[in-house]
């Protein structure tokens, strides 16, 4: 998921003897590329209109992982990562203006929404927080999540719907990302969609698209285990590709002529080529991954086809909302392999084995302690 273009915060450097009083703040900090320490320190009480949450569960994203090893092309360390979380309101909001209903009294579980604008621009006077020129971002340009405690303005909150169950609040935040790039993508019921990708953002398209009762829904991707898993969490047609031209492999799902909508959701350029290939005369590739900083197209192609190229910018508020619904209808059955948890203090070793493979759990989480 792209992250905004913001310098980092300044994060406090790690102690060499962590302190034990009582329940402290514990977070992981990135002090360097590829370097992580687990820092304790006092808890201070929350600034006036701030809101302290208790974090139970946060998962790794792949901008994590870019920041993580300073190959982020704007935020570098030292930062404190985390923008998949939920967790329980520890002390009282003493404004709870944004939050959308009553206030955040201590005890109600939220999910954490990432971004959230100035309110004063043409895009905020929109509802466009997410484009938001000076948009502050938590896990990015404010404190992530990847912590006991996190503490935010009220608007980076959002009440959880209680029909979500506990095991799959964690994959709110990525599913409202598939939410907002299906909505991006305008698809209707006839529509044949393309999904180049079967990672966690991949596959929750896909689930989004078939909810959706979109005509045809295939998802290519070169790992196996992958497709397996996509399958067993409902996604209708998996091909394995070699990478080179995933339209091909996919000829006995997807007309000739190409997809009507083709999400890129690996973000490379090679798979940026496939997916306006890959769309037919018309229709629309969706760049959900993360896209280089420099991007070369095929202008003919896109012009004379008359094909759409479209971005995907995180998510609205309202996309939280939906993902929610979706969960609680039960879009994602709890299957195994969907996620693998391990502690906070664990966090070096989880980046360091993502940096060699992909886990082979749909979403790698960890749990504060």
């Amino acid at each position: 998921m792209p992250l905004p273009d913001h310098p980092p915060p300044v994060a406090e450097k790690a102690e060499k003897e962590p302190r034990a009083l009582g329940l402290p703040q514990r977070h992981v900090l990135v002090t360097a590329p590829r370097q992580i320490a687990l820092v304790e320190r006092d808890l201070p009480a929350p600034p006036p209109g701030e809101v302290r949450v208790r974090v139970r569960e946060v998962g790794v994203c792949g901008s994590d992982l870019k920041m993580w090893s300073g190959e982020h092309a704007v935020l570098k360390p030292p930062l404190v990562l985390g923008h998949e979380a939920w967790g329980v309101v520890e002390a009282h909001a003493v404004d709870a203006e944004a939050t959308g209903s009553a206030p955040l009294v201590p005890g109600t579980p939220v999910v954490i929404v990432p971004p959230a604008g100035c309110g004063a621009c043409h895009n905020c006077s929109r509802g466009r927080e997410h484009l938001c020129a000076r948009m502050q971002f938590v896990g990015g340009r404010i404190n992530g999540a990847m912590a006991r405690f996190l503490t935010v303005p009220p608007r980076h909150l959002l009440r959880i719907d209680p029909r979500v169950p506990e095991r799959l609040r964690v994959l709110i935040e990525p599913l409202a990302v598939a939410v907002h790039a299906v909505g991006r993508a305008r698809v209707g019921p006839d529509d044949q969609a393309l999904v180049i990708g079967a990672g966690p953002i991949g596959v929750f398209c896909a689930l989004v698209l078939t909810a959706q009762r979109v005509g045809r829904v295939v998802v290519t991707d070169r790992d196996p285990r992958r497709l397996d898993l996509a399958r067993r969490l409902g996604v209708p047609h998996r091909v394995r590709t070699s990478g080179a031209q995933p339209l091909v492999a996919a000829g006995g799902h997807i007309r000739s002529e190409g997809a009507d909508v083709v999400f890129d959701c690996v973000g490379s350029q090679a798979t940026i080529t496939q997916a306006l290939t890959e769309t037919c005369r018309g229709g629309r590739a969706v760049l959900v991954g993360i896209s280089p900083a420099e991007l070369t197209v095929d202008g003919v192609a896109l012009q004379r086809g008359e094909r759409e190229l479209i971005g995907v910018q995180m998510y609205r508020r309202e996309d939280f909302t939906r993902a929610m619904d979706l969960l609680a209808a039960g879009l994602v059955p709890a299957v195994d392999g969907l996620k693998h948890s391990r502690p906070l203090s664990q966090a070096a070793e989880l980046f360091d084995e993502l940096a060699l493979r992909p886990s082979a759990a749909l979403k790698e989480t960890l749990l504060p302690d």
